[in-house]
């Protein structure tokens, strides 16, 4: 009746976009140039397609010891599909915590990346 859930609305969109950009942002700047982002018609979410000889589940691993909640993909198909791809949340406001999570992951797939050829 007073449109405020509508104000509402397009106040968390907005900030949605924002922390998208930021993510995809750090994503570039900490990542390894040959993986790639790929974005969901809907939702908050990006899905990040690894190096070949990275494997989600591995990097699932690490990244947990270090509080980093990642998904990987294997978990969202039966056929153990997406060995890897992993699903990454940006529903939050961004922040220097995130940040540097982002970073911190970018530095385990560098290592998985390093192990992987050793």
């Amino acid at each position: 009746k007073h449109r405020h859930y509508d104000r509402h609305l397009a106040k968390l969109r907005a900030e949605l976009v924002r922390s998208q950009k930021k993510m995809i942002t750090a994503i570039e700047r900490f990542f390894p140039k040959d993986i790639s982002v790929e974005l969901p018609d809907g939702g908050y979410f990006l899905w990040i397609v690894l190096p070949s000889n990275v494997d989600a589940l591995a990097l699932y691993k690490r990244a947990l010891a270090h509080k980093i909640s990642i998904a990987p993909g294997p978990i969202f198909s039966a056929s153990q599909q997406y060995k890897h791809h992993i699903r990454l949340n940006y529903g939050m406001k961004w922040n220097a915590e995130l940040d540097a999570a982002i970073e911190q992951l970018g530095a385990l797939i560098f290592e998985l990346m390093r192990e992987s050829y050793s």
